[in-house]
């Protein structure tokens, strides 16, 4: 095995991570749900979809989703992804929502109410 590794020219030795990093997830406030979301987009334009997963401030687990978009750009997939959490948590009338995501674009896009966003 080491011999084919060998002749396809592929690396030994393989990168050490760039960065480990310790995440602990954090509740949240007394009478708040936590949305945790992410969306998967492959390419510039390629297959979408999104999900996320509704906790109580105790932790413990009260909804989930998972959208097929189809094709869509990873942006729209993140919009599509925040739009739905909060569709999700109006439909149960979850008024105290703290929703978390990945995306720093999202994120400041929502806090500044950035006019890219559709609001209606």
């Amino acid at each position: 095995e080491l011999a084919i590794l060998k002749c396809l020219n592929i690396d030994l030795k393989p990168p050490k991570a760039p960065r480990i990093v310790d995440v602990h997830w954090q509740l949240p406030p007394l009478g708040w749900l936590k949305g945790n979301t992410d969306r998967v987009a492959y390419g510039s334009l390629g297959f979408a979809r999104c999900g996320g997963v509704f906790r109580t401030s105790r932790g413990f687990f009260k909804g989930v989703f998972a959208i097929l978009l189809g094709i869509a750009y990873a942006l729209e997939a993140e919009l599509a992804m925040a739009i739905n959490a909060i569709f999700y948590a109006w439909n149960f009338c979850w008024r105290n929502i703290w929703l978390e995501s990945d995306s720093t674009y999202l994120v400041l896009a929502l806090k500044t109410r950035s006019l890219s966003i559709p609001w209606c």
